[in-house]
């Protein structure tokens, strides 16, 4: 009786385990209904009130994203300094700074304050474009929805025996 729970908590656990992950060629993760976004603009913005980079900076990366038109967020973060700087690569066309800003500010019920802000306009020609849409067709995805065991069923025949 012990063996058949112990081979269905094994059964029920390697079925859990399976997720929608897409991984690039550059191997970092993306989601599937992530649009590209082709910067033209970037965006440098002090911000106040970041306690550290991977759960503020995700916080803000998160909120910037989901209004979509911004391509990258990076921080310029050290522990225990009053302000940080972040530098968002963004297309002009799709999203203005006054909302990028507005979003930054009611991040997190308020915690963030933005101080001095300075755009810089990327210089884009049509074949710097066209080279880019053609990198992004040669990209390879990797698209993983489920976890395999090997050998799960000898894992089990070794244990009934």
């Amino acid at each position: 009786m012990k063996r058949l729970i112990y081979i269905a908590a094994i059964l029920v656990v390697t079925s859990a385990c399976s997720s929608e992950v897409t991984i690039d060629e550059a191997g970092t993760e993306t989601s599937a209904e992530t649009a590209v976004v082709v910067p033209n603009s970037i965006l440098t913005m002090e911000v106040d009130g970041m306690v550290c980079e991977m759960g503020c900076g995700g916080t803000l990366r998160k909120e910037l994203k989901a209004i979509g038109g911004v391509s990258s967020v990076e921080f310029d973060f050290e522990d225990e300094r009053a302000t940080n700087v972040a530098t968002i690569s963004f297309d002009n066309n799709i999203i203005t700074v006054e909302e990028m800003i507005k979003a930054v500010s009611s991040a997190s019920d308020g915690q963030f304050t933005v101080g001095e802000t300075s755009t810089k306009k990327l210089e884009t020609t049509s074949s710097a474009v066209e080279s880019s849409s053609s990198s992004e067709k040669s990209n390879v995805e990797v698209v993983t929805t489920t976890t395999e065991m090997p050998n799960l069923l000898d894992l089990i025949s070794g244990l009934l025996n």
